[in-house]
């Protein structure tokens, strides 16, 4: 099994639950740092995002190991606050900007293509207090200096950006996203619309700023299959797709709404949200890439009253294994994922993110024998090699995530790194997986074998 010899290994982390240091460096307040989480496991629950698990302080440790394991490519966020504070000062934080530059330092020594995310359910609160953030066009405005800002002061040393992590899930939880409840639908469509807006902008602002670098949309979702071949459970899949993932992959790529996507708000009048000139920016959208995040397959009938819990579609397919949190796990399901939105969309596919969260023993020096995270990620690189072979685009492939981080609901007590963190110390640890994972990348997904003898 070989993959393109130009193909880009790597992981991801974001800002909200790895770097910490949430007051220092001249870093403003965000949502991240004040969030409540009701039902979390009190051991998991450690100032919540505030220490996540300091990246701010091991920087050059933590890029050090994706060095030693071959990174080709590694996606990280952006803390909008980290350079404008209150997310709309006059001047950008440059303790911010000089942080991201050292990172960008460590990675170029090791040879890292980095992939930036610009936005990840971090706003700054001030942004929340002022006009109550994204429900307001003024967060348009805001956003699109500091895109502007940092993608003039790192021309030409990031490649790949990416606007917003998994914006279609503004739906399942526009409060953990953006800071911020929808009270009604029509208050969704507002968030959403803004964001739309906000999206089409910066992938102009980002290609006018550095014409070598690359933008495009990213959707997090699953794999919905019907429960069986019942035409209403079929009925059912096709609805839950479309309203996760395919409406907004049509804003992302064609630059439009879809009646499928409109017909959910037609009972609403949006003329006072929608105005003249919209839809045009929103068609001016200047995608290179579509970017896609993929854990689990879901299964829904046509009982299915709410099959969107959180921010994911979550129906339990009796034919797959699953994790404690009921997360299915289906490699077939991100081959089905890929494949679909290829074709569809007919764009080079970014994978962002995709692994296994578990509850790993750790021994004294961090190591856990996780041979149930190599089996997902091995049966995974083995289906999204097969789509390859069928023809899908792939730049190249990031799991979730390179160090434990703060998991966004179970903290330290789900984990998905190849690097382990120690929830008191913070120390470092090198798994079973990231020996596995650097032999992938020296073969380039070759040897897949768990044996590491």
């Amino acid at each position: 099994m070989s993959f393109p010899k130009e193909f880009l290994w790597g992981s991801s982390t974001n800002a909200q639950q790895f770097e910490g240091a949430w007051n220092k460096g001249g870093k403003g307040v965000t949502i991240a740092d004040v969030r409540v989480i009701p039902g979390m496991p009190e051991e998991a629950n450690f100032e919540d995002f505030k220490n996540a698990a300091q990246h701010y302080e091991h920087l050059e440790e933590d890029i050090a190991l994706y060095g030693e394991m071959g990174f080709g490519i590694y996606r990280f966020s952006m803390a909008w606050s980290r350079i404008f504070p209150n997310g709309n000062d006059e001047m950008p934080n440059q303790e911010g900007l000089d942080f991201y530059d050292r990172m960008l330092k460590e990675l170029e020594k090791y040879g890292i293509e980095p992939v930036c995310t610009l936005y990840a359910y971090d706003l700054p609160l001030s942004l929340v207090d002022q006009y109550q953030g994204w429900k307001s066009r003024k967060c348009i405005g805001d956003y699109l200096k500091y895109v502007d800002t940092v993608t003039k002061y790192f021309k030409g040393r990031i490649k790949y950006w990416v606007p917003f992590n998994e914006q279609n899930f503004v739906a399942g939880d526009s409060l953990y996203i953006t800071g911020t409840k929808a009270m009604d639908d029509k208050e969704l469509f507002k968030i959403e619309h803004h964001l739309s807006l906000a999206y089409a902008q910066a992938t102009k602002i980002i290609h006018k700023n550095d014409s070598d670098a690359k933008t495009g949309g990213n959707v997090g979702n699953t794999c919905v299959y019907p429960m069986t071949c019942d035409p209403r459970d079929v009925e059912v899949a096709d609805n839950t797709a479309f309203r996760v993932g395919y409406s907004y992959a049509d804003i992302y790529v064609r630059g439009k709404y879809s009646k499928f996507y409109l017909n959910r708000y037609k009972q609403y009048d949006l003329s006072d949200v929608v105005l003249e000139g919209d839809l045009d920016i929103i068609a001016s959208c200047e995608p290179d890439f579509l970017s896609l995040t993929y854990y689990m397959s879901s299964a829904v009938d046509k009982n299915s009253k709410k099959p969107l819990v959180g921010n994911v579609v979550r129906g339990l397919n009796p034919y797959c294994d699953k994790n404690e949190w009921g997360w299915t796990i289906d490699p077939y399901g991100f081959k089905h994922f890929l494949m679909d939105f290829y074709h569809r969309y007919q764009l080079p596919i970014l994978i962002l993110e995709n692994g296994l969260g578990h509850r790993d023993v750790l021994d004294e020096n961090g190591y856990a024998e996780d041979d149930y995270r190599i089996d997902y990620l091995r049966t995974h690189i083995q289906r999204m090699h097969e789509a390859i072979e069928d023809g899908v685009e792939i730049i190249g492939y990031l799991t979730w995530s390179a160090t434990d981080l703060y998991s966004t609901r179970e903290g330290f007590e789900k984990r998905y790194g190849f690097v382990s963190v120690d929830a008191k110390t913070l120390k470092r640890g090198k798994k079973k997986s990231f020996y596995w994972y650097k032999k992938v990348i020296e073969t380039n997904g070759e040897d897949l074998n768990s044996n590491l003898s």
